[in-house]
């Protein structure tokens, strides 16, 4: 196993066509109706793993590609400096970015920290049984505070945080299902991972729409569990206390100037109205009570697999065997090329061949070719 430039290249491009599969997938009304929300996540998962071990495996095919990877690698091999390549400073920039990503994620964590002791000591402790019947291993606490508009669980504290605002006991009870809900998922510590997989590839646009749209597959997933057993009756109870909650939340948003919490999950609402449509649609809509195809999981399974299995390298012509000799008549038909990453390469009756050394004897009436 080994991490090379062709196996990052090939991993970025297989990343970035599985983050579109995932986008067009759970955007398309048609296709997502006879989906599971499970199918969709284990192939968020499937792009996590592929791009936290862009490797080459055992088994993986190297295929040449000089169109492409020989002006890549030309370009990367590029001395801007003396002993200094394009991919030297590539690597730096990458390296830099990312320890400065990672600084800002501590500094959150810490507030984080902050905020969460200070909402402890000044809002109404409750627990999840107070609310629903409930296993007493599920019974995490509540915390109802004014200083929050939107119900939520912060960081990785196992900690339902709901917001003072005027819920039926029915609404209520949805509201902490659903977080509960997420609480069991461990829906929090998947999106830190996601959280180090931005601060690793911060410069990629991809994971940014990845990041974006996986919030709102965990939404819907939780709706289709918190639903699961509800009855037609129930279920729209469901969906009118998310009509009701978003409206309440935008009032209270305009009375009230509350910060944002950093690394938080403020999974129940989400901030755009055609969010909230989209779920309603899909509760309304959508076919989830099916089982999971195993068949269409298990392909999705072993797509990074699959993705890892073939890898492009450059290619270059092997120069002339030291056994092989030309007249000068030859090499006169002939013409060299000077690349700009300072390699040069001999081209005569169909032969192309690397040379050290163009400025030699043998070449003194060889016409020389530049291309930039």
């Amino acid at each position: 196993m080994q991490i090379s430039m062709s196996s990052i290249f090939i991993t970025l491009i297989m990343s970035t066509i599985l983050i579109l599969l995932f986008v067009l997938l759970l955007l398309n009304k048609r296709l997502v109706r006879f989906l599971r929300m499970d199918v969709l996540l284990a192939l968020v998962i499937v792009i996590i793993a592929r791009m936290l071990f862009p490797i080459e495996l055992p088994f993986t095919v190297t295929i040449a590609f000089p169109l492409l990877m020989n002006n890549i690698q030309a370009f990367m091999n590029y001395e801007v400096f003396s002993n200094l390549t394009v991919f030297n400073i590539l690597c730096v920039i990458w390296a830099l970015g990312s320890m400065i990503q990672l600084i800002r994620y501590f500094l959150s964590l810490k507030k984080i920290n902050a905020i969460i002791g200070n909402l402890k000591r000044n809002c109404d402790h409750k627990s999840v049984s107070d609310f629903l019947s409930i296993d007493p291993k599920y019974d995490y606490p509540v915390w109802v505070t004014k200083e929050i508009t939107t119900p939520m669980v912060i960081g990785l504290k196992k900690v339902i945080l709901l917001p003072e605002i005027e819920l039926s006991s029915a609404e209520v009870n949805n509201v902490v299902t659903h977080e509960l809900q997420h609480i069991k998922n461990h829906d929090n510590l998947f999106k830190q991972v996601l959280n180090i997989l931005k601060i690793i590839y911060w410069w990629f646009p991809p994971i940014y729409w990845l990041s974006n749209k996986f919030q709102l597959s965990l939404e819907m997933r939780v709706d289709q569990q918190t639903t699961k057993q509800y009855t037609k009756s129930q279920t729209m109870e469901y969906i009118e206390t998310l009509i009701r909650l978003k409206d309440l939340i935008v009032k209270q948003d305009q009375k009230y100037n509350h910060s944002a919490l950093p690394i938080s999950s403020s999974f129940f609402i989400g901030e755009d109205n055609k969010v909230l449509t989209y779920r309603i649609d899909y509760l309304l809509n959508s076919n989830y009570r099916k089982r999971t195809n195993l068949i269409l999981l298990g392909i999705i399974i072993l797509l990074p697999f699959l993705s890892n299995s073939i890898v492009f390298e450059a290619y270059f012509s092997e120069p002339y065997s030291s056994h092989e000799t030309y007249t000068a008549s030859d090499l006169k038909k002939g013409y060299i090329t000077h690349y700009s990453n300072g390699s040069y390469t001999l081209t005569f009756d169909g032969i192309e061949i690397e040379i050290e050394n163009p400025n030699s004897k043998e070449f003194n009436n060889v016409p020389i070719i530049e291309r930039r």
